[in-house]
């Protein structure tokens, strides 16, 4: 036992350093919050539920994400906490100062969790260690997870007074505990629930052994287990109370969400989260989610490992810790699938369970650093080798710590977790203004940013950023986060972002505010228009014929819950508050201080040199390989080295640096490189593509020159495409450059291009009214006209084809659907997607093509009707096709046909996607299929682009249902078919016909 003057000094001792711990910690995260939280994966979300309370306490209908959900879908005492905050301060302070005060309870938490482990000295190192340990720093800094670090805070606190209660039998310890526990609760259910199993089981089972201490000598393999099992029989009822009562507390004190659970459960395809790879196949994931929050628990691991198993009432956290940190590995082992099943392995996200091993470690770790800075390691040590070196290699090891975590404080900086800043004030201003908040929006190319732009707006998006409200079927049929990052999501991503773009109406969703001309293809390709360049930057997209939002009845709630959810949760936080002072003031001072006095005088000799000399090694090679990854690595080796870096430089359009693979000379500057491709290098790839694949094949391979076949392949909104060169290289010194490629420049043969362009102007409000619109400004709808309508069956698939004309004088936007009736009186709404003019200038016409799926034509799923409704208005944009196209076959068998086609640019401006609209078309001219065919370079104003297109035919393969009438309707009128083809369209012989259907990327229409 140590004397009362050791204890007083260490409690003295542990005090100081709980205060250093504190002000370090506000120092440090205090100043760092504020600029690292717009970085972060989850601190926007959160502001946005925060919002929500602020606005509606009481209500947890939430309508501006996924056609509105229930908030009581996440446990809200965090978001309610930061609705008060946000009353004084903006909500991003608010978010800081929330953060800190939580950070500073958590250091709290760690320092009274480890006085059950060991003495106050070494809970105020643990507590000083929390302050810079990588897990907690990337949980605050770089995911932003403050809901996590309350539940964890508030838990660490609660396990002191659970112990002294089965330790003691003192009920006060026991409502204590239940009081921090609500707490947890209320901030974070799955801390809640796990930390039972990996948290307070340990707790119990530490404070039962340390009552009986006769139990901690018996042997582990001989009579530990049957004694522990009867300590624990005759406790029994202590546990029961304990786990029942605080079962009820949990199901009682967030009971909405449980109810939500119950009556509306989550019901969708699983997304892929990086916790679950295989971190030796995808290393970035193993980076972020094992390596960076878990490298200090490996380099002291021997130790931890030493101290965990040493005696018996560490044996609940020995396995604790060891479970967590097998879990926390992801899908690197089958393990973690076998244990947690296939369906929660696909839900959790499992770098939790890492996250929960290091605070575990904690006290062990703490208590090998006293060892080795002040105590018997330090003795040992400097008694062999002297004090120089043992200050050497603490120094080394912290130094390289310290650098460490000053790596984690800068990830970002390193690896973009997020888009560029956008500033929102302008998105704010277009929603606010003409009543645009009538209808909902869409982001794309925002990240998490979009969550604080539906912070700041009561404007209602279609996407959002909380996956577990989602019941959109376009979205939880697929893998899909969410659809502003769709093009990280690959094909699915795209389709669901797809449909969306093509279901507009369905939605409500009339704008896309664009922060990535990736997308700009398939905006334009389904319909959407340019509409305005904001001030930021940010494109507005609008899609016209669009409805606006109807009123939605929101799920129903009891009002009884309502009134629970809204003042039960922040209760906690009171009594757990109220009951603490009553603690500190009228309760501690009488009781037994909690302070265990476990010892280690000797560690192993392996120990000491292991965690002597890992921290250093580990730490050091981390940072020299990432130095080396950023700075040192030897870009041009060889031929395909040189090939893949300069490809990822043109990826990101680095332009410059991918200049300096080209053999350097006085003859090819970087002007001439950057003139060359800005003149050759337009049109879908690259300007709209990220790549996805290089193949490097190597023709011929000499000492110092070498000729590589590369094939690439670029992902762009509108499906993948591929590119193939041969590139030369040679050898200067010890590097290999690219020979820069022979331009075979083609000069327009006119100077000076003039294009009379025929542009029109919607004038909207000629009086200056608040109101929606007046009588003088209603402009009658433009006439349009169905030339056919046609039934397709091909093979087990079914479509609606047919041609319509703007017989009017003025363009005009279209709006096509077919609404299909079934027996059953049920009914499905169809759209057009890329294969259709949404734009038509004055008296021009085009193809349609709606793909109506798999559709039973017997049963009860019977099609028993058609209609086919079009809507138009005025269109100021998008109606000019293309340029001049002529074409002629040049193979033709029974299933594919082979075109030579050239396309002229006689506009001002290059026609940047060059696309082509193509109609199969029977013996009766009836049209059976549309086609959209893209090439993947643009064409410069007064050239012509020449192309082959391949198209495969259905003719053989499909046939014309007319045995179901197609009643049309345009504009909410029925209307008959037009009796007479327009001249200028192909003569119904012509199987084959095509149109040109340009984008241009350049906004001509506000010339």
């Amino acid at each position: 036992m140590k004397s009362q003057d050791t204890m007083l000094w260490e409690e003295f001792i542990g005090k100081r350093l709980l205060l250093v711990a504190l002000s370090l910690g506000l120092i440090t995260h205090g100043i760092i919050v504020y600029f690292t939280l717009p970085q972060t994966y989850d601190a926007y979300v959160h502001m946005f539920f925060a919002d929500h309370y602020s606005r509606f306490w009481f209500e947890p209908w939430e309508y501006r994400w996924y056609t509105g959900f229930l908030t009581i879908s996440y446990p809200p005492l965090v978001h309610q906490l930061l609705a008060l905050i946000s009353k004084v301060f903006p909500l991003k302070i608010a978010f800081s100062i929330y953060s800190i005060v939580i950070f500073e309870a958590l250091i709290i938490g760690i320092y009274r969790f480890t006085k059950m482990f060991y003495s106050k000295q070494t809970a105020g190192v643990a507590a000083i260690l929390a302050v810079v340990l990588s897990s907690l720093v990337e949980t605050l800094h770089v995911y932003g997870q403050v809901p996590t670090l309350t539940g964890l805070a508030f838990l660490l606190n609660s396990l002191p007074f659970l112990y002294q209660y089965f330790k003691t039998s003192d009920w006060r310890y026991l409502i204590m505990a239940w009081a921090f526990i609500g707490v947890v609760v209320s901030s974070h259910h799955v801390t809640a629930i796990f930390g039972m199993v990996f948290f307070i089981a340990p707790t119990v089972l530490m404070a039962l052994i340390d009552r009986h201490p006769e139990l901690g000598k018996k042997n582990l393999f001989g009579r530990f287990f049957p004694d522990l099992l009867k300590v624990i029989w005759g406790n029994m009822w202590r546990i029961l109370l304990f786990g029942v009562t605080t079962i009820i507390l949990t199901i009682t004190l967030i009971f909405p969400y449980w109810y939500w659970s119950r009556t509306d459960p989550i019901s969708q395809v699983s997304i892929p989260h990086g916790s679950r790879d295989n971190f030796l196949e995808v290393t970035s994931s193993g980076l972020v989610f094992y390596i960076i929050p878990l490298l200090l628990i490996f380099a002291l691991l021997p130790a931890i490992s030493f101290l965990i198993t040493r005696k018996k009432r560490h044996l609940g956290w020995a396995v604790s810790f060891y479970i967590c940190l097998l879990l926390g590995s992801g899908g690197t082992t089958p393990l973690p699938r076998l244990m947690l099943g296939e369906a929660a392995f696909n839900i959790l996200t499992l770098d939790r369970f890492g996250f929960w091993a290091s605070i575990i470690a904690i006290p062990y770790m703490s208590h090998l650093l006293v060892s080795f800075l002040g105590g018997n390691i330090k003795n040992y040590w400097t008694k062999k080798y002297g004090e120089t070196s043992h200050f050497l290699i603490s120094g080394v090891s912290g130094f390289s710590y310290l650098l460490f975590i000053i790596y984690i404080f800068h990830l970002a900086s390193f690896r973009p977790l997020q888009p560029k800043s956008v500033e929102i004030e302008p998105i704010i201003n277009f929603l606010n203004r003409d009543d645009h908040m009538r209808w909902r929006f869409l982001t794309l190319g925002f990240g998490d940013q979009m969550a604080w732009l539906s912070s700041n707006t009561l404007a209602a998006t279609i996407d959002g950023n909380y996956h577990s409200a989602r019941r959109l079927p376009e979205m939880t049929s697929r893998a899909v986060e969410r659809l502003e990052n769709a093009k990280y999501l690959m094909e699915e991503g795209m389709a669901s972002l797809n449909d969306f773009l093509t279901v507009a109406e369905k939605y409500q969703l009339k704008y896309v505010f664009s922060n990535d001309r990736y997308y700009d293809p398939l905006l334009f390709y389904t319909g959407w228009n340019r509409t305005i360049s904001l001030e930021n930057g940010i494109i507005v997209w609008e899609k016209g014929n669009i409805s606006t939002i109807q009123p939605i009845k929101p799920k129903e709630l009891n009002p009884l819950l309502k009134k629970a959810w809204g003042i039960l949760p922040i209760s906690t936080l009171l009594v757990a508050i109220g009951l603490t002072f009553v603690y500190l003031f009228y309760f501690k001072k009488t009781q037994e201080e909690l302070v265990a006095d476990e010892e280690v005088s000797i560690y192993p000799k392996p120990v000491i040199y292991l965690t002597a000399w890992l921290p250093f090694v580990m730490f050091s090679s981390f940072l020299v390989f990432q130095i080396y990854e950023l700075l040192l690595i030897d870009e041009q080796k060889d031929p395909t080295t040189t090939i893949y870096s300069h490809f990822d430089d043109l990826d990101f359009q680095r332009f410059e640096e991918a200049f300096q693979f080209f053999t350097p000379g006085p003859s090819y500057s970087l002007d001439q490189y950057l003139l060359e491709k800005s003149v050759s290098d337009g049109g879908l790839l690259p300007s709209f593509a990220k790549l996805d694949a290089l193949k490097i094949d190597t023709l011929e391979l000499e000492e110092n020159s070498a000729k590589m076949n590369v094939l690439s392949t670029w992902r762009t909104s509108l499906g993948n495409r591929e590119k193939q060169e041969v590139m030369n290289l040679e050898k200067l010194g010890s590097k290999w450059y690219i020979t820069p490629p022979k331009l075979d420049l083609e000069i327009p043969e006119e100077q000076v291009i003039t294009y009379n362009y025929t542009l029109f102007k919607k004038m909207g409000k000629r009086k200056i009214s608040s109101f929606p619109t007046v009588k003088d400004d209603r402009i009658k709808k433009p006439f349009a006209g169905f030339y056919q309508a046609n039934l397709i069956q091909v093979g087990e698939e079914y479509n609606l084809t047919g041609e319509l004309i703007n017989a009017d004088n003025i363009p005009i936007t279209l709006a096509l659907k077919a609404v299909v009736t079934y027996e059953n009186d049920s009914s499905a709404t169809f759209f057009p997607k890329t294969n259709f003019h949404y734009n038509l200038a004055p008296k021009a016409s085009t193809w349609f093509q709606l793909p109506l799926g798999m559709q039973e034509l017997e049963d009860q799923k019977k099609i028993t009707s058609i209609r086919l409704e079009l809507e138009t208005d005025i269109s100021e944009r998008g109606y000019i096709r293309g340029g001049e196209l002529g074409y002629k076959t040049l193979t033709e068998t029974p299933d594919e046909m082979l075109f030579e086609a050239s396309m002229k640019n006689p506009f001002t401006v290059e026609i940047t996607i060059p696309g082509v609209l193509i109609s199969e078309k029977d013996d009766l001219g009836r049209i059976l299929q549309v086609d959209l065919w893209t090439y993947p370079k643009s064409i410069r104003s007064g050239l012509e682009g020449n192309f082959e297109i391949p198209f495969q035919k259905i003719g053989s393969n499909s046939k014309v249902l007319t045995h179901l009438p197609i009643e049309l309707q345009i504009n909410g009128q029925r209307r008959q078919m037009l009796d007479e083809l327009p001249a200028s369209q192909p003569s119904p012989n012509e199987r084959i016909s095509l149109l040109p259907h340009c984008f241009l990327s350049q906004e001509i229409y506000l010339q």
